[in-house]
């Protein structure tokens, strides 16, 4: 079994010791399709000073340079995740130059778990349960991985009643939250359920809308589990532009200057755009979306790359606030001009 583990949070290995012993933890990276490398891929090692605790290593930052993201791609139907967008880990430990043990049992996600869940949470989802929103004119999907210790199936149910269960059919992958089978009966939604050895571990409520006067704003993130999620804003959203430089004073040609003549000039013209995007009317559930597209990485809208420029929000809940709406700014990665070399 394949352990999933979140690389934006410490996965510490510990091999105990005694002082003066050396120990040492090889690394062994790989993406699907590929198989195990022959030689480590990183070695780390260090001498124990403390006996009470051994020698502590944290694995995470080395199996992050094996994970990227690049783009999110709407699915119609069972489809495999990009190789990139995950990685395979294997260890062996060494103490005193004799082999300990071979743990090769990681799957490894660019994920983090919050303080409260504790070190390096494991998931069974790679999407939170929950009811989610979806562009009726774009599509949308779920990521997850297929411990293969189990039998994973999923379900959706709408208009016209539920299919039969269907088993997951990759290892690690998207399924569309909008069942393409039920074509036209899915107009309003449906309801999409997880289920492992026959039990229901996950259920998603699928709301289709669509907007008929603001352009919606397709915003797709690597989410806390490692996996793409998207939120559609779909009401009004304003862009807006800055720029910036440097100025400097010039020195006059003569004393009998031209008044046409600049007394001041700048260097290092560049701007940036910002943009800003209202969710409409959303369920109080979307306040974790909403923090996990804040504490994101990656974020792109309309597959352009962007950084969230919000850095507190107020998370609405139904008791005090009847309609929740959230408005999130926006500062687009690339400046104006290009100055990438």
């Amino acid at each position: 079994m394949a352990v999933p583990i979140n690389l934006r949070s410490p996965r510490i290995v510990t091999i105990s010791g005694s002082v003066n012993d050396t120990t040492k933890v090889e690394i062994y990276l790989w993406n699907d399709p590929d198989s195990v490398p022959i030689k480590p891929t990183y070695t780390l090692d260090k001498v124990v000073v403390d006996a009470a605790v051994g020698n502590v290593y944290d694995i995470s930052p080395y199996c992050r340079r094996f994970v990227n993201h690049t783009a999110y791609a709407p699915i119609t139907s069972d489809t495999s995740m990009n190789f990139n967008e995950y990685a395979n880990c294997s260890l062996k430990l060494y103490q005193n130059g004799a082999q300990l043990d071979v743990i090769n049992n990681f799957i490894c996600f660019d994920g983090f778990g919050y303080h409260s869940e504790g070190v390096n949470p494991e998931f069974d989802h790679l999407l939170a349960s929950g009811t989610y929103i979806v562009n009726g004119d774009a599509g949308a999907s779920l990521s997850y991985y297929k411990n293969p210790d189990y039998t994973w199936t999923y379900q959706y149910s709408a208009l016209s009643g539920s299919t039969s269960l269907v088993p997951f059919g990759n290892t690690v992958g998207y399924i569309p939250l909008i069942a393409s089978v039920y074509n036209n009966s899915t107009a309003n939604g449906n309801l999409l359920e997880i289920f492992r050895d026959g039990i229901l571990v996950n259920s998603y409520n699928i709301t289709r809308e669509t907007e008929c006067k603001y352009e919606v704003m397709e915003c797709d993130f690597v989410n806390k589990f490692g996996a793409w999620q998207r939120i559609s804003f779909f009401k009004a959203s304003k862009s807006s532009f800055n720029v910036n430089s440097t100025e400097y004073n010039l020195t006059p040609s003569s004393t009998s200057y031209n008044v046409q003549d600049n007394v001041r000039s700048g260097f290092n013209f560049n701007g940036n755009e910002k943009i800003s995007v209202n969710s409409g009317w959303v369920p109080e559930s979307y306040s974790d979306s909403i923090q996990q597209l804040m504490l994101s990485e990656k974020v792109l809208i309309n597959d352009v790359p962007v950084l969230v420029s919000s850095k507190s929000i107020e998370l609405q809940k139904n008791i005090s606030d009847k309609n929740i709406n959230y408005k999130i700014d926006f500062t687009y990665s690339a400046p104006k001009l290009n100055y990438n070399i």
